[in-house]
């Protein structure tokens, strides 16, 4: 691929919202996760609905395809990754403080994976 190309926009694969939703403060019925599995990045799973970038934070699109590729391959091969920061509103919503690139980018693998395995287009 050549270097000059595009930037990838991941902006749209984590909800941006205010850090307290109106209406929802003190309804924390989620619980305690410690530790997130990469089938945690399903969008059918318990945790993904729950995951958002807080508003203020810059958009998730300074990636190039490749800057991807080489993190989500660093990602498999079992290679050390900076740790991605959430933190837990009272309304049970997980923020994204830090690592939202790597977080977005390992729910396009996993999205991606999902489409192959049912058929689909990735």
């Amino acid at each position: 691929m050549p270097k000059d190309s595009l930037k990838v926009c991941l902006d749209a694969l984590i909800c941006r919202e205010a850090f307290e939703v109106q209406g929802q403060q003190g309804q924390n019925i989620g619980r305690n996760i410690p530790m997130i599995s990469i089938r945690d990045l399903e969008k059918n799973s318990f945790f993904y609905p729950f995951l958002r970038k807080p508003d203020f934070q810059r958009e998730t699109n300074e990636w190039k395809s490749e800057k991807i590729c080489e993190f989500v391959e660093s990602f498999l091969d079992g290679d050390l990754i900076p740790s991605v920061i959430l933190w837990r509103s009272t309304s049970s919503y997980y923020f994204v403080i830090d690592g939202s690139h790597r977080l977005s980018s390992l729910i396009t693998q996993v999205a991606s994976y999902a489409c192959r395995c049912s058929g689909g287009i990735a």
